[in-house]
Formats: C-alpha cells, sequence, structure tokens
C-alpha cells in the first residue's frame, strides 16, 4: 500500500505557531495558513484585527506552495524567467505574492505554509519561513527517531 507523507493537524499548529512567535510588535495583525499537498487547508489561525484580505491571501499564498511545490517567490520569479503570467494557470487560488512556503518531507511536497498581513511581502516570507522551518525541525527530529541512537 503506498502512502504520501502529509501535513498532520499537530504540524499545522506548531508550524503556524512558530510563524506567529516570530512576528515583531510592529508587525500588523496576521493570518497565517497551513494546507495539505493538495492545497487543503489544514489549519487556518488570524490574529486580533487582521483583514478579510489578509486572510484569503494566506490561504492563496499556502495553496500555491503546496499545489504548485514551489515557494511562491520563486514561482513568481520562474513565471517572469518563462515570459508567463498567474493567469496562464487559470486557477484564481493560485498566486505570486511572497509570503507562501512549501513544506516537505522526505524530498515529497506535504503541504504550505502561507502568512499575510504584516506589513509587507518579505515581512510575510520571513514569517512563513519561521514556520516551515519548525515544521522542518518535526521531520528530523521523526528521522532521528526513526534512525536510533548511533554512536
Amino acid at each position: 500500500m503506498l502512502t504520501n507523507p502529509t501535513v498532520s493537524l499537530e504540524d499545522a499548529i506548531l508550524a503556524a505557531s512558530a510563524a506567529l512567535a516570530a512576528a515583531k510588535p510592529g508587525d500588523g495583525p496576521v493570518a497565517v495558513c497551513v494546507t495539505n499537498e493538495n492545497g487543503d487547508t489544514v489549519y487556518l489561525v488570524r490574529q486580533d484585527g487582521t483583514s478579510a484580505v489578509d486572510v484569503r491571501n494566506a490561504e492563496r499564498k499556502a495553496y500555491t506552495a503546496a499545489f504548485i511545490g514551489r515557494d511562491t517567490s520563486v514561482y513568481r520569479a520562474q513565471l517572469a524567467h518563462d515570459g508567463r503570467t498567474v493567469a496562464d494557470w487559470a486557477d484564481e487560488r493560485v498566486t505570486t505574492l511572497s509570503g507562501g512556503w512549501t513544506l516537505r518531507r522526505e524530498s515529497q511536497v506535504i503541504g504550505g505554509i502561507g502568512v499575510a498581513g504584516s506589513g509587507g511581502e518579505d515581512r510575510d516570507e520571513r514569517l512563513a519561513l519561521a514556520g516551515a522551518e519548525a515544521a522542518a525541525r518535526l521531520a528530523v527530529d521523526a528521522w532521528r527517531a526513526q534512525r536510533g541512537p548511533r554512536p
């Protein structure tokens, strides 16, 4: 039986919490969305005062990172290089806004994380990276536990 690794609810909450913990007092209220490998929402959290637009953009960033299999800023660069636009996908959920990171485990896409509302795309990107790094640490810890102690 084939099984695909995916984002568990526990993983999603940990990643979102890490993104929120990385926020600074000067950041705007943010929304954080974590999706599975298909781009379906596993966990979504918004701080008080987060706009509906930022919630939707966090969802779109996470969806794109998972569905396309690339961080949204990398995807933007690829489209520019290819002379294409996001409209070529004919999928209203796909975006090139920075702040979406692909979550991977064992070299496979397991989901995406998107952050929006911090006040700038670069800051959204750094917050999403903090969440992605937390999810990656979970994968490393699981791998270490599986392989057992080494001398």
